[in-house]
């Protein structure tokens, strides 16, 4: 048998082991998992640091936190008279897709303060999911989700054109292809509301550092800094609401033929209702400035709605699922994507 499936088969007995024996000593996980951490993973966003919905809850002194996501997407926007191949007075095209693997690691130092590293594996190209986000989009449609003209366009390209605001064409070098992304820290600093068991609002500033780590078509230049303000509520015995807002400065200097903007501003709000002791479904949106500046017509606001799930499988494991999508004709987001992550506490 080769290697790698007996390496796979032994991860898989260990896994199965570790949930069916569990920690009869360890302390049950906070009844609020708070959202999900998924960053903007646009075709034109993957190399920028961005600020992605959270919670204020530092985790316990000793408490460590690895956590293992997969966010995976359909990139389309288009400014153009006519949906279609018609590109006479097409303003920029964005077609591609992305995947991205984050793996993250969080450690609460002292009470109300943790750190936390997080290292993704980026791809981007083509891909496969044209035909899938044109068979969604028929399904949604009942629903008033319009479907962004994909269907008129040509499937299986990777592409980004454009112009300026004078009319002249904006060329963008950027390859296809795996590589990593940027090291990302973050410091999580929890100003009032330790736990969510006292009740009333609890508060948090988080601040974020991105460095030039990125290999392959991901390479980078210059670092980002990024403070965000977060807080979150109880509502009753079964709903938590959480709210944010910052902003990042990037000194990146390399966009490919793109001129993205040096300081963004971002916001969340979601909404958890815990619907039993292990399980909790969730809704938020993120909303955020201009991204790209020298592309005519680009659009000045990018928001996302996201829904999903969280499951606690055992006191130590926990599943989280859910897709992405835009509920309005925007022209700057991910048209349709899908993450997931698995997370150990130890």
């Amino acid at each position: 048998m080769p290697k790698p499936i007996t390496g796979a088969c032994a991860l898989a007995l260990f896994l199965c082991a570790d949930l069916a024996t569990g920690e009869p000593d360890a302390p049950a996980p906070a009844p609020a998992r708070g959202p999900f951490e998924a960053r903007e993973e646009f075709l034109l966003a993957q190399g920028r640091l961005t600020l992605p919905s959270t919670t204020p809850d530092a985790l316990a002194a000793g408490e460590t936190r690895l956590r293992v996501g997969v966010d995976w997407g359909n990139d389309f926007g288009w400014s153009q008279p006519i949906a279609g191949e018609v590109p006479a007075g097409r303003d920029y095209l964005v077609d591609g897709e992305h995947s991205t693997l984050g793996l993250e690691v969080r450690r609460g130092v002292r009470p109300g303060l943790s750190l936390g590293l997080r290292l993704p594996l980026r791809w981007r190209g083509a891909g496969v999911l044209d035909g899938v986000i044109d068979w969604w989009h028929h399904v949604v449609a009942p629903l008033g989700i319009p479907d962004n003209g994909r269907s008129l366009f040509a499937r299986g390209r990777f592409r980004v054109v454009g112009r300026d605001q004078d009319l002249q064409p904006v060329e963008w070098d950027g390859r296809p292809g795996f590589g990593l992304g940027n090291l990302e820290a973050d410091a999580r600093w929890t100003v009032t509301g330790a736990r969510p068991a006292e009740g009333g609002w609890r508060t948090a500033l988080v601040a974020r550092a991105a460095l030039p780590t990125g290999t392959g078509p991901f390479r980078s230049s210059g670092a980002a800094l990024g403070l965000q303000a977060v807080a979150a509520r109880g509502l009753g015995s079964a709903f938590d609401v959480y709210l944010g807002a910052g902003a990042t400065a990037s000194s990146e200097d390399d966009g490919h033929g793109l001129v993205y903007e040096p300081v963004r501003f971002e916001g969340f709000l979601a909404l958890e209702w815990r619907v039993g002791g292990r399980f909790s479904l969730l809704a938020e949106t993120t909303a955020a400035s201009r991204l790209v500046s020298n592309l005519d017509l680009y659009p000045s606001l990018q928001s996302y709605v996201r829904l999903g799930t969280k499951v606690d499988l055992s006191p130590r494991w926990r599943l989280e699922a859910g897709i992405t999508e835009g509920l309005e004709d925007q022209q700057a987001t991910t048209d349709f994507g899908i993450f997931s992550g698995i997370v150990r506490r130890f």
